[in-house]
């Protein structure tokens, strides 16, 4: 039977989420320039990621980035333990990741209140008695204000990061 275009898209797609997690629980391959271990390189340096994680419950499991081959519990199971150089790189996606995701509930959160907000003080402008001129222009200066705020939240913003991988690696 011939397959639609819709289903040749969907298994292409899905080959895709296969192979990118394939991807993801394969060990990275080390670069040639790539002399000294990354753990050396890292030497005396403190990462204050760890405390400032777990100021908010988060606790990062294992050895630290120190420590060349990583041994931490996980559920994922790997033939292969990695290096330290590929857990900070895998640290570094998820906390961007998690960010990410932390940044569009916030957000969402954030815009359904201020929607709610804005509702409530037409609303509340609108049963002002119509001689009340102050409190009209303050009800308004409210909406403009919450307004702007909403405006604010709809606008994306950049954070810049240094590169961590190129084409030729």
């Amino acid at each position: 039977m011939v397959k639609s275009p819709a289903e040749r898209v969907r298994e292409f797609r899905q080959r895709q989420k296969e192979a990118a997690r394939a991807a993801l629980l394969s060990p990275a391959p080390t670069s040639v320039y790539l002399k000294t271990p990354f753990s050396e390189f890292i030497g005396g340096r403190y990462f204050e990621f760890d405390e400032n994680l777990d100021a908010y419950g988060v606790q990062l499991m294992g050895t630290t980035l120190h420590e060349e081959v990583q041994d931490f519990p996980s559920e994922f199971e790997r033939e292969d333990k990695i290096t330290a150089l590929e857990r900070a790189r895998g640290l570094m996606g998820v906390f961007l990741d998690a960010a990410k995701e932390l940044a569009e509930t916030i957000n969402t959160y954030k815009l359904t209140e201020i929607e709610r907000a804005i509702d409530a003080a037409i609303e509340a402008s609108a049963n002002l008695p119509r001689g009340d001129v102050e409190r009209l222009k303050e009800s308004f200066a409210e909406i403009d204000r919450l307004k702007a705020i909403r405006s604010e939240l709809r606008r994306p913003t950049r954070h810049t990061l240094l590169g961590v991988d190129a084409k030729g690696e």
